[in-house]
């Protein structure tokens, strides 16, 4: 059996989530690269993304190609992260988060919900990440949940 978390291993993975929030709304990719582990490929999946971006060439290319693409972001993660540990100096985290973006060229902003599955590894610069996985809702699902967002308050 793997021990619980640690609070100060809690803590610092907090902090790493509270920094990518930050580097996001900065459009800051060389921070949100430092938060990641280079000591192994990463695995990195968008919701936009039609594959996983494997291996850091792939990776550092839809960075750039973000960076150019979108001339404001914002994220946050919403609800409060589940922190799993999965195995010797691994933890699974689990949250939600929102994000806001405004496409260069497009005056119209977008924003969305995803819920987020990532795997940190502790190094000796700290915590990082080895892995990230946006998994949007299903379209039904998704659809489902803007109708229900639209009751009239008090109606049920």
């Amino acid at each position: 059996m793997i021990d619980p978390i640690d609070p100060a291993d809690e803590r610092a993975i907090h902090a790493v989530l509270a920094e990518l929030e930050r580097a996001w709304n900065a459009l800051d990719f060389v921070a949100i690269g430092n938060l990641w582990d280079r000591s192994s490929e990463p695995i990195y999946f968008a919701e936009e993304a039609p594959t996983p971006h494997l291996d850091w060439p792939s990776l550092q290319a839809y960075w750039e190609f973000t960076a150019r693409s979108i001339s404001r972001m914002g994220m946050r993660i919403t609800d409060t992260p589940q922190l799993r540990p999965i195995g010797p100096d691994l933890v699974s985290a689990i949250y939600a988060m929102h994000w806001d973006a405004v496409i260069s060229g497009d005056p119209q902003p977008l924003g969305g919900d995803n819920r987020v599955c990532a795997t940190f590894r502790r190094t000796a610069e700290g915590w990082r990440f080895a892995q990230y996985v946006e998994a949007p809702l299903a379209p039904i699902t998704y659809v489902k949940w803007l109708y229900q967002r639209q009751v009239t308050p008090g109606f049920a």
